[in-house]
Protein backbone atom coordinates (compact mmCIF):
# COMPACT_ATOMS: atom_id res chain seq x y z
CA UNK A 1 0.00 0.00 0.00
CA UNK A 2 1.35 3.47 -0.85
CA UNK A 3 2.60 5.64 1.97
CA UNK A 4 -0.04 8.29 1.33
CA UNK A 5 -2.83 5.73 1.60
CA UNK A 6 -1.34 4.41 4.84
CA UNK A 7 -1.15 7.89 6.32
CA UNK A 8 -4.64 8.86 5.23
CA UNK A 9 -6.18 5.68 6.59
CA UNK A 10 -4.30 6.07 9.85
CA UNK A 11 -5.31 9.69 10.42
CA UNK A 12 -8.96 8.91 9.76
CA UNK A 13 -9.21 6.25 12.42
CA UNK A 14 -10.51 7.03 15.88
CA UNK A 15 -7.66 5.07 17.37
CA UNK A 16 -5.15 7.69 16.22
CA UNK A 17 -7.30 10.59 17.44
CA UNK A 18 -7.44 8.99 20.87
CA UNK A 19 -3.74 8.15 21.03
CA UNK A 20 -2.21 9.25 24.35
CA UNK A 21 1.21 10.21 25.63
CA UNK A 22 2.62 11.34 28.96
CA UNK A 23 0.01 11.61 31.69
CA UNK A 24 -2.71 10.29 29.41
CA UNK A 25 -3.07 13.60 27.53
CA UNK A 26 -3.94 13.54 23.87
CA UNK A 27 -1.53 14.56 21.17
CA UNK A 28 -3.02 17.96 20.32
CA UNK A 29 -2.20 19.99 17.24
CA UNK A 30 -1.32 23.65 17.43
CA UNK A 31 -3.54 25.61 15.10
CA UNK A 32 -2.60 29.11 16.17
CA UNK A 33 -0.76 31.40 13.82
CA UNK A 34 2.92 31.32 14.77
CA UNK A 35 4.56 34.56 15.94
CA UNK A 36 6.65 36.52 13.48
CA UNK A 37 9.80 35.98 15.55
CA UNK A 38 11.45 32.69 14.74
CA UNK A 39 13.07 30.41 17.29
CA UNK A 40 16.75 31.24 17.23
CA UNK A 41 17.84 27.66 16.68
CA UNK A 42 16.15 27.18 13.32
CA UNK A 43 14.88 30.36 11.71
CA UNK A 44 13.00 30.24 8.45
CA UNK A 45 11.57 32.97 6.30
CA UNK A 46 9.15 35.15 8.22
CA UNK A 47 5.50 34.20 8.17
CA UNK A 48 4.67 37.85 7.69
CA UNK A 49 4.18 37.96 3.95
CA UNK A 50 3.80 41.12 1.88
CA UNK A 51 0.17 42.06 1.33
CA UNK A 52 -0.82 43.06 -2.16
CA UNK A 53 -2.75 46.34 -1.86
CA UNK A 54 -2.62 47.14 -5.55
CA UNK A 55 -5.88 48.31 -7.11
CA UNK A 56 -6.17 45.80 -9.92
CA UNK A 57 -8.13 46.69 -13.05
CA UNK A 58 -11.52 45.02 -13.44
CA UNK A 59 -11.26 41.31 -14.19
CA UNK A 60 -14.47 39.70 -15.49
CA UNK A 61 -13.23 36.33 -14.26
CA UNK A 62 -13.20 37.63 -10.68
CA UNK A 63 -16.01 40.20 -10.34
CA UNK A 64 -15.84 40.11 -6.53
CA UNK A 65 -12.11 40.78 -6.31
CA UNK A 66 -12.50 44.03 -4.39
CA UNK A 67 -14.86 42.33 -1.94
CA UNK A 68 -12.40 39.59 -1.02
CA UNK A 69 -9.69 42.23 -0.49
CA UNK A 70 -11.84 44.06 2.06
CA UNK A 71 -11.07 42.62 5.54
CA UNK A 72 -14.23 43.91 7.19
CA UNK A 73 -16.53 42.56 4.49
CA UNK A 74 -14.77 39.21 4.68
CA UNK A 75 -15.05 39.17 8.47
CA UNK A 76 -18.82 39.27 8.00
CA UNK A 77 -18.59 36.53 5.36
CA UNK A 78 -16.66 34.24 7.68
CA UNK A 79 -19.00 34.97 10.56
CA UNK A 80 -21.90 33.70 8.42
CA UNK A 81 -20.22 30.78 6.68
CA UNK A 82 -17.70 29.14 9.02
CA UNK A 83 -19.35 25.88 10.04
CA UNK A 84 -18.77 24.84 13.69
CA UNK A 85 -18.52 21.09 14.19
CA UNK A 86 -19.54 21.09 17.84
CA UNK A 87 -22.80 23.06 17.60
CA UNK A 88 -21.36 25.98 19.55
CA UNK A 89 -21.47 29.65 18.58
CA UNK A 90 -18.25 31.46 17.75
CA UNK A 91 -17.53 35.10 16.96
CA UNK A 92 -15.12 36.36 14.31
CA UNK A 93 -13.71 39.39 16.07
CA UNK A 94 -11.19 40.46 13.46
CA UNK A 95 -10.04 39.61 9.94
CA UNK A 96 -6.69 40.55 8.45
CA UNK A 97 -5.23 39.77 5.06
CA UNK A 98 -2.04 37.79 5.52
CA UNK A 99 -1.16 37.02 1.91
CA UNK A 100 -2.57 37.53 -1.60
CA UNK A 101 -1.50 35.93 -4.84
CA UNK A 102 -3.42 37.07 -7.90
CA UNK A 103 -2.96 36.14 -11.54
CA UNK A 104 -5.29 37.91 -13.90
CA UNK A 105 -7.80 35.66 -15.68
CA UNK A 106 -6.33 32.60 -13.91
CA UNK A 107 -6.64 32.46 -10.12
CA UNK A 108 -6.67 34.39 -6.88
CA UNK A 109 -5.60 33.07 -3.47
CA UNK A 110 -6.07 35.03 -0.26
CA UNK A 111 -4.87 33.90 3.16
CA UNK A 112 -6.71 35.53 6.08
CA UNK A 113 -5.85 35.63 9.76
CA UNK A 114 -9.01 35.57 11.87
CA UNK A 115 -9.39 36.31 15.55
CA UNK A 116 -11.95 33.84 16.89
CA UNK A 117 -13.76 34.03 20.24
CA UNK A 118 -15.87 31.49 22.11
CA UNK A 119 -18.41 33.59 24.11
CA UNK A 120 -19.23 30.79 26.56
CA UNK A 121 -15.68 30.54 27.87
CA UNK A 122 -14.09 33.82 26.77
CA UNK A 123 -11.36 31.89 24.97
CA UNK A 124 -9.79 33.59 21.92
CA UNK A 125 -7.35 32.34 19.32
CA UNK A 126 -5.98 33.11 15.86
CA UNK A 127 -6.94 30.96 12.91
CA UNK A 128 -5.80 30.89 9.30
CA UNK A 129 -8.60 30.64 6.74
CA UNK A 130 -8.03 30.84 2.99
CA UNK A 131 -10.16 31.77 0.04
CA UNK A 132 -9.35 30.27 -3.35
CA UNK A 133 -10.79 31.35 -6.71
CA UNK A 134 -10.16 29.88 -10.16
CA UNK A 135 -11.40 31.20 -13.49
CA UNK A 136 -13.95 29.63 -15.85
CA UNK A 137 -15.99 27.76 -13.24
CA UNK A 138 -13.04 25.71 -12.06
CA UNK A 139 -13.56 26.61 -8.39
CA UNK A 140 -16.92 24.86 -8.18
CA UNK A 141 -15.60 21.84 -10.08
CA UNK A 142 -12.73 21.49 -7.62
CA UNK A 143 -15.14 21.73 -4.70
CA UNK A 144 -17.40 19.06 -6.18
CA UNK A 145 -14.38 16.79 -6.69
CA UNK A 146 -13.24 17.35 -3.11
CA UNK A 147 -16.71 16.61 -1.83
CA UNK A 148 -16.73 13.29 -3.72
CA UNK A 149 -13.19 12.17 -2.95
CA UNK A 150 -13.31 13.20 0.71
CA UNK A 151 -16.86 12.15 1.39
CA UNK A 152 -15.86 10.83 4.81
CA UNK A 153 -16.43 14.30 6.18
CA UNK A 154 -15.88 13.28 9.78
CA UNK A 155 -12.45 11.99 8.96
CA UNK A 156 -11.46 15.12 7.06
CA UNK A 157 -12.84 17.35 9.80
CA UNK A 158 -10.24 16.02 12.19
CA UNK A 159 -7.87 18.50 10.53
CA UNK A 160 -9.58 21.29 12.51
CA UNK A 161 -11.03 20.84 16.00
CA UNK A 162 -13.67 23.55 15.55
CA UNK A 163 -14.74 24.21 11.96
CA UNK A 164 -15.49 22.18 8.85
CA UNK A 165 -12.27 21.97 6.81
CA UNK A 166 -13.66 23.27 3.51
CA UNK A 167 -16.84 24.60 1.94
CA UNK A 168 -18.03 26.42 -1.15
CA UNK A 169 -19.57 29.93 -1.13
CA UNK A 170 -21.62 30.30 -4.33
CA UNK A 171 -22.14 34.07 -4.07
CA UNK A 172 -18.38 34.61 -4.15
CA UNK A 173 -17.55 31.49 -6.18
CA UNK A 174 -15.06 30.82 -3.40
CA UNK A 175 -13.52 27.66 -1.99
CA UNK A 176 -13.05 28.32 1.74
CA UNK A 177 -10.39 26.28 3.57
CA UNK A 178 -9.67 26.18 7.29
CA UNK A 179 -6.02 25.56 8.19
CA UNK A 180 -4.50 23.00 8.18
CA UNK A 181 -6.75 21.89 5.32
CA UNK A 182 -5.31 22.79 1.90
CA UNK A 183 -6.48 20.80 -1.08
CA UNK A 184 -3.10 21.27 -2.76
CA UNK A 185 -1.21 19.94 0.30
CA UNK A 186 -2.81 16.78 1.68
CA UNK A 187 0.37 16.14 3.68
CA UNK A 188 -0.24 19.28 5.73
CA UNK A 189 -3.30 18.11 7.63
CA UNK A 190 -1.88 14.62 7.97
CA UNK A 191 1.41 15.71 9.49
CA UNK A 192 -0.24 18.32 11.73
CA UNK A 193 -1.78 15.36 13.52
CA UNK A 194 1.70 14.18 14.49
CA UNK A 195 4.00 11.68 12.76
CA UNK A 196 2.10 8.41 12.25
CA UNK A 197 3.71 5.02 13.01
CA UNK A 198 5.13 4.72 9.49
CA UNK A 199 7.32 7.79 10.05
CA UNK A 200 8.17 7.43 13.73
CA UNK A 201 10.98 4.88 13.18
CA UNK A 202 12.72 7.22 10.71
CA UNK A 203 12.76 10.06 13.23
CA UNK A 204 13.47 7.99 16.35
CA UNK A 205 16.47 6.42 14.61
CA UNK A 206 18.09 9.86 14.78
CA UNK A 207 18.28 9.60 18.57
CA UNK A 208 21.14 7.12 18.23
CA UNK A 209 21.65 3.68 19.73
CA UNK A 210 19.07 2.40 22.18
CA UNK A 211 15.41 1.44 22.22
CA UNK A 212 13.80 4.85 21.80
CA UNK A 213 10.03 5.26 22.22
CA UNK A 214 8.11 8.50 21.61
CA UNK A 215 6.55 9.98 24.75
CA UNK A 216 5.16 13.23 23.30
CA UNK A 217 4.91 14.96 19.92
CA UNK A 218 4.29 18.61 19.18
CA UNK A 219 3.75 19.91 15.65
CA UNK A 220 3.55 23.60 14.77
CA UNK A 221 3.68 25.57 11.52
CA UNK A 222 6.65 27.83 10.97
CA UNK A 223 5.89 28.79 7.38
CA UNK A 224 2.69 28.60 5.38
CA UNK A 225 1.47 30.17 2.18
CA UNK A 226 -1.80 28.74 1.02
CA UNK A 227 -1.50 26.81 -2.23
CA UNK A 228 2.25 27.55 -2.37
CA UNK A 229 4.38 26.01 0.40
CA UNK A 230 4.42 24.93 4.03
CA UNK A 231 6.97 24.06 6.72
CA UNK A 232 6.30 22.37 10.04
CA UNK A 233 8.44 21.96 13.16
CA UNK A 234 8.15 18.53 14.79
CA UNK A 235 9.35 18.30 18.39
CA UNK A 236 9.56 14.85 19.97
CA UNK A 237 10.35 13.75 23.50
CA UNK A 238 11.55 10.17 23.55
CA UNK A 239 12.71 7.72 26.20
CA UNK A 240 15.31 4.99 25.87
CA UNK A 241 13.68 1.98 27.52
CA UNK A 242 17.11 0.42 28.11
CA UNK A 243 18.57 3.28 30.16
CA UNK A 244 15.54 5.39 31.08
CA UNK A 245 17.19 8.41 29.50
CA UNK A 246 14.78 11.06 28.08
CA UNK A 247 15.79 13.41 25.27
CA UNK A 248 14.10 15.95 23.02
CA UNK A 249 14.83 16.51 19.34
CA UNK A 250 13.39 18.71 16.64
CA UNK A 251 12.84 17.99 12.97
CA UNK A 252 11.46 20.04 10.11
CA UNK A 253 9.04 18.96 7.41
CA UNK A 254 8.94 21.06 4.24
CA UNK A 255 5.98 20.44 1.94
CA UNK A 256 6.51 21.39 -1.69
CA UNK A 257 4.09 22.39 -4.41
CA UNK A 258 5.86 20.22 -6.99
CA UNK A 259 7.41 16.84 -6.32
CA UNK A 260 10.55 17.58 -8.33
CA UNK A 261 11.33 20.61 -6.13
CA UNK A 262 11.54 18.57 -2.94
CA UNK A 263 13.36 15.71 -4.63
CA UNK A 264 15.94 18.14 -6.02
CA UNK A 265 16.59 19.73 -2.62
CA UNK A 266 16.89 16.29 -1.02
CA UNK A 267 19.60 15.32 -3.52
CA UNK A 268 21.42 18.61 -2.93
CA UNK A 269 21.41 18.13 0.85
CA UNK A 270 22.69 14.57 0.56
CA UNK A 271 25.54 15.67 -1.72
CA UNK A 272 26.53 18.52 0.58
CA UNK A 273 26.26 16.31 3.67
CA UNK A 274 28.71 13.89 2.06
CA UNK A 275 31.05 16.81 1.46
CA UNK A 276 30.70 17.98 5.06
CA UNK A 277 31.16 14.50 6.56
CA UNK A 278 34.39 14.14 4.63
CA UNK A 279 35.77 17.19 6.43
CA UNK A 280 36.22 19.06 3.16
CA UNK A 281 33.75 21.89 3.75
CA UNK A 282 33.83 24.96 5.95
CA UNK A 283 30.09 24.87 6.51
CA UNK A 284 27.31 22.49 7.47
CA UNK A 285 23.75 21.93 6.25
CA UNK A 286 20.60 20.39 7.69
CA UNK A 287 20.86 16.60 7.51
CA UNK A 288 18.05 15.11 5.41
CA UNK A 289 16.08 12.31 7.05
CA UNK A 290 13.92 11.27 4.10
CA UNK A 291 11.99 12.56 1.13
CA UNK A 292 8.40 11.31 0.89
CA UNK A 293 7.51 11.61 -2.77
CA UNK A 294 3.84 10.72 -2.29
CA UNK A 295 3.47 13.64 0.12
CA UNK A 296 5.99 15.98 -1.56
CA UNK A 297 7.56 16.34 1.89
CA UNK A 298 11.22 16.65 2.88
CA UNK A 299 12.10 15.68 6.45
CA UNK A 300 15.34 17.06 7.88
CA UNK A 301 17.10 17.40 11.20
CA UNK A 302 17.25 20.64 13.13
CA UNK A 303 20.26 22.91 12.77
CA UNK A 304 21.19 24.40 16.14
CA UNK A 305 22.56 27.88 16.61
CA UNK A 306 21.49 31.48 16.11
CA UNK A 307 20.55 33.03 12.81
CA UNK A 308 22.78 35.74 11.40
CA UNK A 309 19.68 37.90 11.29
CA UNK A 310 19.39 37.64 15.07
CA UNK A 311 23.09 38.22 15.67
CA UNK A 312 23.01 41.42 13.62
CA UNK A 313 20.81 42.90 16.34
CA UNK A 314 23.56 42.34 18.94
CA UNK A 315 26.56 44.55 19.66
CA UNK A 316 28.42 45.53 16.52
CA UNK A 317 31.65 43.74 17.48
CA UNK A 318 29.75 40.45 17.92
CA UNK A 319 27.97 40.98 14.62
CA UNK A 320 31.27 41.61 12.85
CA UNK A 321 32.74 38.37 14.19
CA UNK A 322 29.68 36.45 13.01
CA UNK A 323 29.85 38.09 9.58
CA UNK A 324 33.45 36.97 9.18
CA UNK A 325 32.47 33.39 10.05
CA UNK A 326 29.60 33.60 7.56
CA UNK A 327 31.92 34.93 4.86
CA UNK A 328 34.28 31.98 5.33
CA UNK A 329 31.38 29.54 5.08
CA UNK A 330 29.94 31.14 1.94
CA UNK A 331 33.37 31.22 0.30
CA UNK A 332 33.79 27.53 1.12
CA UNK A 333 30.48 26.74 -0.56
CA UNK A 334 31.41 28.71 -3.67
CA UNK A 335 34.74 26.90 -3.93
CA UNK A 336 33.20 23.39 -3.82
CA UNK A 337 34.27 22.64 -7.39
CA UNK A 338 33.33 18.96 -7.10
CA UNK A 339 29.68 19.65 -6.20
CA UNK A 340 27.44 20.27 -9.20
CA UNK A 341 24.02 21.83 -8.66
CA UNK A 342 21.08 20.43 -10.64
CA UNK A 343 20.22 23.85 -12.08
CA UNK A 344 22.29 26.39 -13.99
CA UNK A 345 21.75 30.15 -14.14
CA UNK A 346 23.48 31.35 -17.28
CA UNK A 347 24.65 34.82 -18.28
CA UNK A 348 21.64 35.08 -20.58
CA UNK A 349 19.32 34.23 -17.68
CA UNK A 350 20.79 37.11 -15.66
CA UNK A 351 20.67 39.53 -18.58
CA UNK A 352 17.05 38.64 -19.30
CA UNK A 353 16.14 39.07 -15.63
CA UNK A 354 17.73 42.52 -15.40
CA UNK A 355 16.18 43.67 -18.68
CA UNK A 356 12.77 42.42 -17.53
CA UNK A 357 13.18 44.30 -14.26
CA UNK A 358 14.04 47.44 -16.21
CA UNK A 359 10.84 47.22 -18.23
CA UNK A 360 8.74 46.74 -15.10
CA UNK A 361 10.35 49.72 -13.41
CA UNK A 362 9.90 51.94 -16.43
CA UNK A 363 6.22 51.01 -16.63
CA UNK A 364 5.73 51.66 -12.92
CA UNK A 365 7.81 54.86 -12.81
CA UNK A 366 7.91 56.37 -16.32
CA UNK A 367 9.28 59.65 -14.91
CA UNK A 368 12.46 57.74 -13.99
CA UNK A 369 12.82 56.24 -17.48
CA UNK A 370 16.25 57.68 -18.39
CA UNK A 371 17.80 56.85 -15.01
CA UNK A 372 16.44 53.29 -15.09
CA UNK A 373 17.57 52.77 -18.67
CA UNK A 374 21.05 54.03 -17.81
CA UNK A 375 21.42 51.73 -14.80
CA UNK A 376 20.04 48.66 -16.56
CA UNK A 377 22.17 49.31 -19.63
CA UNK A 378 25.34 49.58 -17.56
CA UNK A 379 24.63 46.33 -15.71
CA UNK A 380 23.84 44.41 -18.91
CA UNK A 381 26.92 45.78 -20.67
CA UNK A 382 29.18 44.89 -17.75
CA UNK A 383 28.00 41.33 -17.12
CA UNK A 384 30.13 38.60 -18.64
CA UNK A 385 30.22 34.82 -18.77
CA UNK A 386 32.26 33.39 -15.92
CA UNK A 387 32.95 29.84 -14.72
CA UNK A 388 29.87 28.88 -12.69
CA UNK A 389 30.14 27.83 -9.07
CA UNK A 390 27.64 26.28 -6.66
CA UNK A 391 25.63 29.08 -5.03
CA UNK A 392 22.95 29.15 -2.35
CA UNK A 393 20.61 31.05 -4.67
CA UNK A 394 18.62 32.70 -1.87
CA UNK A 395 21.33 33.82 0.53
CA UNK A 396 20.01 36.04 3.31
CA UNK A 397 20.84 36.55 7.02
CA UNK A 398 17.97 34.28 8.10
CA UNK A 399 19.48 31.40 6.10
CA UNK A 400 22.86 31.50 7.87
CA UNK A 401 23.02 29.82 11.30
CA UNK A 402 26.01 30.40 13.58
CA UNK A 403 26.82 28.03 16.43
CA UNK A 404 30.23 28.84 17.93
CA UNK A 405 32.72 28.37 15.11
CA UNK A 406 30.29 26.29 13.07
CA UNK A 407 28.18 27.90 10.34
CA UNK A 408 25.22 26.19 8.67
CA UNK A 409 23.48 27.21 5.46
CA UNK A 410 19.79 26.35 5.34
CA UNK A 411 16.88 26.61 2.87
CA UNK A 412 18.81 25.45 -0.20
CA UNK A 413 15.79 25.11 -2.47
CA UNK A 414 17.32 27.52 -5.03
CA UNK A 415 20.78 25.93 -5.03
CA UNK A 416 22.27 26.38 -8.51
CA UNK A 417 25.39 26.81 -10.60
CA UNK A 418 25.93 30.51 -11.32
CA UNK A 419 28.20 33.47 -10.74
CA UNK A 420 28.96 33.22 -7.00
CA UNK A 421 29.03 37.00 -6.57
CA UNK A 422 25.24 36.94 -6.98
CA UNK A 423 25.05 35.41 -3.50
CA UNK A 424 27.31 38.07 -2.02
CA UNK A 425 25.35 40.96 -3.54
CA UNK A 426 22.04 39.54 -2.35
CA UNK A 427 23.28 39.11 1.22
CA UNK A 428 24.77 42.61 1.37
CA UNK A 429 21.52 44.13 0.15
CA UNK A 430 19.54 42.35 2.86
CA UNK A 431 21.71 43.43 5.77
CA UNK A 432 19.84 45.69 8.22
CA UNK A 433 20.51 49.39 7.67
CA UNK A 434 23.01 50.99 9.98
CA UNK A 435 24.21 54.49 10.79
CA UNK A 436 27.89 53.97 10.08
CA UNK A 437 29.73 56.60 8.06
CA UNK A 438 31.62 53.95 6.06
CA UNK A 439 31.14 54.02 2.30
CA UNK A 440 30.07 50.39 2.12
CA UNK A 441 26.34 49.78 2.57
CA UNK A 442 25.60 49.07 6.23
CA UNK A 443 29.10 50.04 7.40
CA UNK A 444 31.58 47.93 9.31
CA UNK A 445 29.41 44.81 9.38
CA UNK A 446 29.30 44.59 5.59
CA UNK A 447 32.94 45.62 5.37
CA UNK A 448 33.88 42.63 7.51
CA UNK A 449 32.02 40.22 5.22
CA UNK A 450 33.51 41.72 2.05
CA UNK A 451 37.08 41.66 3.40
CA UNK A 452 36.84 38.10 4.71
CA UNK A 453 35.06 36.69 1.66
CA UNK A 454 37.24 38.21 -1.05
CA UNK A 455 40.42 37.24 0.84
CA UNK A 456 39.45 33.59 0.20
CA UNK A 457 38.24 33.57 -3.41
CA UNK A 458 39.90 34.46 -6.73
CA UNK A 459 40.84 38.14 -6.87
CA UNK A 460 38.93 38.69 -10.12
CA UNK A 461 35.59 38.02 -8.41
CA UNK A 462 35.64 41.31 -6.51
CA UNK A 463 35.46 43.40 -9.68
CA UNK A 464 32.00 41.96 -10.38
CA UNK A 465 30.49 43.04 -7.04
CA UNK A 466 29.41 46.57 -8.11
CA UNK A 467 27.55 45.08 -11.09
CA UNK A 468 25.73 42.40 -9.12
CA UNK A 469 24.95 44.74 -6.24
CA UNK A 470 23.38 47.19 -8.70
CA UNK A 471 21.42 44.32 -10.25
CA UNK A 472 20.19 43.27 -6.80
CA UNK A 473 19.03 46.83 -6.08
CA UNK A 474 17.07 47.00 -9.34
CA UNK A 475 15.46 43.60 -8.78
CA UNK A 476 14.43 44.43 -5.23
CA UNK A 477 13.09 47.81 -6.28
CA UNK A 478 10.88 46.20 -8.91
CA UNK A 479 9.74 43.42 -6.61
CA UNK A 480 8.96 45.75 -3.74
CA UNK A 481 7.02 48.18 -5.92
CA UNK A 482 5.05 45.43 -7.65
CA UNK A 483 4.18 43.61 -4.42
CA UNK A 484 3.28 46.54 -2.22
CA UNK A 485 2.35 49.56 -4.32
CA UNK A 486 2.64 51.37 -1.01
CA UNK A 487 2.68 55.10 -0.39
CA UNK A 488 6.15 56.39 -1.15
CA UNK A 489 6.90 53.52 -3.52
CA UNK A 490 8.09 55.81 -6.29
CA UNK A 491 10.48 57.60 -3.93
CA UNK A 492 11.85 54.23 -2.81
CA UNK A 493 12.43 53.13 -6.41
CA UNK A 494 14.12 56.43 -7.18
CA UNK A 495 16.46 56.04 -4.19
CA UNK A 496 17.35 52.46 -5.10
CA UNK A 497 18.01 53.32 -8.75
CA UNK A 498 20.29 56.15 -7.60
CA UNK A 499 22.05 53.69 -5.27
CA UNK A 500 22.52 51.28 -8.18
CA UNK A 501 24.15 54.05 -10.20
CA UNK A 502 26.45 54.83 -7.25
CA UNK A 503 27.46 51.16 -7.09
CA UNK A 504 28.24 51.07 -10.79
CA UNK A 505 30.32 54.26 -10.42
CA UNK A 506 32.26 52.73 -7.55
CA UNK A 507 31.13 55.37 -5.07
CA UNK A 508 30.17 52.88 -2.33
CA UNK A 509 33.00 50.38 -2.76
Amino acid sequence: MKLFDLLARFVRTKAYAARTHVGGTQNRRRLTVPPAARAQDQPVSSTKDPVDTEQHPADPNFPKLEVVKDPELMREVFQRHLQPLDGKTYQVLDCRIHYIHYRRAARCVVQYTLRIAEPETGREWSQWVSGVWYANGRTRRIWEKLRRTESEQRGVSNSSPVFAPFSYLPNLDMLMQVFPYDHRFPALRLLMSGPPPDLEPLLLARFGTGDWRAKAWNVEPVRYRVDMRAALRLTVRARDTLTGRVERRRFYAKIYRKEEEGERTYRVLRALCNKVSGGEAGFTVAKPVAYLGELRTLLQEEVTGTSLLGILRWEEDEAIQAMRKAARAVASLHLCDDVVAPRHRSLQDEVSAVEGVGKLLQQACPQLGPEIEEAVGAVVAGLEEVPPAPIHGDLKPAHVIVDGDSVALIDLDKFAMADPVVDVANLLFLLPSGSSQHHLPHGRVAQAFVEEYFARVPEAWRARLPLHYAAALLKKAAYGFHRRQASGGVERVEAMVERAKDSLAGKIW
